[in-house]
């Protein structure tokens, strides 16, 4: 069904009343060409349209004005995603720029949701941290899920919005210093994650995202086992997707947590291996970061505990990267 044709009106009016396509063709026509007009395979008379429409409750005038408010949505969504490809690509004062214009339009809830999810990644790219970007970011998750209880959240589905709200919800608590509360909330939407198992790219890099989090927080925390469960669900998500552009930060963490369980020679043929291709596919800071950190394991293991807990923080992938 395509975005915003006669059909789609149509089927959301006919939802929105809460009637059957049976229901609706009785007396006009057959419930087969209600399907076929909903599904944009056949056009209506307007004789026909006429009589479907006053069955709705409405008439041309009114769809006019529903087709027009759709596209408005359409219109703005699609602004939104130009804004989000600029905050992905470091652009941020364009972005805001473009933010605040935007603000000032009438928007569904899906969109304003949307756009306060892009003025928080803003703010966290900017360095924000604390109480006021985690109001922020939960304010913004409540505008479509006004009921969640972020301790017990495993049985929700979530939009795209909602689970990239609550990923950046995670990395703001453990950057805010609350590893605890990041752990419990990441496990929480991980697992809503692992049964919403939906097959759009969006999800599988919130997904991705938030088990390589997951590992992290946890390797900082010494739980070795489970941080490494965690690394190897993020390596064989990518692996199984599209996703691979992140694989080299998930085996940088994976190198990590093996030298941290005693398991250095592993830990450093992995990251010899990786600095090369870092490099070779434009992620030079990345193999700094690796290069800086085999230099440190020279030291014997957790000496140098204050650079280990700086680099832990500062290799997490973020979620516009």
């Amino acid at each position: 069904m395509g975005t915003n044709t006669l059909g789609e009106i149509i089927y959301n009016l006919r939802k929105k009343a809460g009637m059957t396509q049976e229901a609706l063709a009785d007396g006009i026509c057959s419930p087969i060409s209600i399907s076929r007009i909903e599904n944009g395979n056949q056009m209506p008379s307007s004789k026909v349209l006429e009589k479907i429409l006053e069955r709705l409750g409405t008439g041309t005038y009114q769809l006019c004005n529903v087709y027009y408010e759709n596209e408005q949505q359409a219109s703005l969504r699609r602004s939104l995603d130009e804004i989000s490809a600029q905050v992905s690509s470091g652009d941020l004062a364009s972005a805001k720029t473009a933010l605040q214009e935007l603000s000032a339009k009438k928007m569904d809830p899906a969109s304003l949701q949307y756009t306060k999810m892009l003025f928080a990644a803003i703010h966290m790219k900017e360095g924000a941290a604390g109480e006021t970007i985690e109001t922020e970011l939960e304010h913004a998750l409540r505008l479509t899920k006004p009921n969640i209880d972020l301790s017990d959240c495993r049985r929700e589905l979530f939009s795209p919005t909602e689970a990239n709200l609550l990923v950046m919800l995670t990395e703001a608590k453990y950057v805010a210093g609350k590893d605890i509360e990041a752990i419990r909330l990441g496990e929480e939407v991980l697992f809503a994650l692992d049964r919403n198992q939906s097959r759009l790219s969006e999800f599988n890099v919130f997904h991705i995202n938030l088990a390589h989090n997951l590992s992290q927080y946890l390797l900082a925390e010494n739980r070795c086992e489970e941080a490494l469960l965690y690394a190897k669900k993020a390596e064989e998500l990518s692996i199984r997707g599209t996703e691979q552009f992140m694989l080299p930060e998930i085996e940088f963490g994976i190198a990590q947590i093996l030298d941290n369980m005693g398991k250095s020679e592993e830990s450093r043929a992995r990251m010899e291996a990786l600095i090369p291709y870092m490099r070779l596919i434009g992620k030079s800071r990345m193999a700094d970061l690796a290069q800086e950190y085999l230099d440190h394991t020279n030291f014997p293991l957790n000496e140098d505990a204050e650079w280990r807990e700086k680099e832990h923080r500062e290799s997490l992938i973020s979620i516009f990267n």
